[in-house]
């Protein structure tokens, strides 16, 4: 029945000789502030501000800003909270010089820390062996370059399975 309705309406519409349609437009182009992200695909509603172009004698103004969830240089996510919670806490992020990282564990295992640039190359590597409880470990930031790093945290327990968390760090 609804298809029908569709189809007469076409119909009667291609027959009248309308050759333009015209519907409304609303400036700012986005006035709206949702969205999100999933494994493979990302979606934004807009933002709150408007989003516009304006161009002359080559100066070009955007205003607004719609900023994607992935991770555009290495399409690395950070999963390093959703892995080990609370136990691990990693900081100041961003930071300049110090990088604390403390871990807590309610079980013996292996521990092992890597730090990795955004072009993945590992720049600094900590065996910690097997710990009991807890573990704390000091990275000195200020002889890498200012960026984004990413920590990744090797967990073996001694009875259990093994956990890998990334965790994304701004150096200033």
């Amino acid at each position: 029945m609804y298809s029908v309705q569709i189809d007469r309406f076409i119909l009667l519409f291609a027959f009248t000789g309308y050759s333009n349609i015209q519907a409304q437009s609303i400036t700012p182009y986005t006035l709206n502030n949702g969205g999100g992200s999933a494994a493979s695909m990302e979606w934004s509603m807009g933002e709150s501000v408007s989003i516009a172009h304006f161009s002359a004698a080559n100066y070009f103004l955007n205003t607004g800003l719609l900023q994607p969830m992935t991770s555009f240089v290495t399409a690395i996510n950070e999963y390093g909270p959703m892995v080990f919670g609370s136990q691990i806490t990693i900081g100041p992020n961003p930071t300049s010089d110090l990088l604390h990282i403390k871990v807590r564990f309610n079980e013996m295992g292996n521990l092992s820390i890597q730090l990795m640039d955004a072009k993945l190359a590992i720049v600094f590597k900590h065996e910690a062996g097997i710990i009991f409880s807890s573990f704390e470990k000091d990275i000195l930031m200020d002889q890498y370059a200012s960026g984004v790093f990413y920590v990744k945290v090797f967990f073996k327990p001694s009875k259990g399975i093994s956990k890998t968390g990334i965790y994304k760090i701004i150096k200033l």
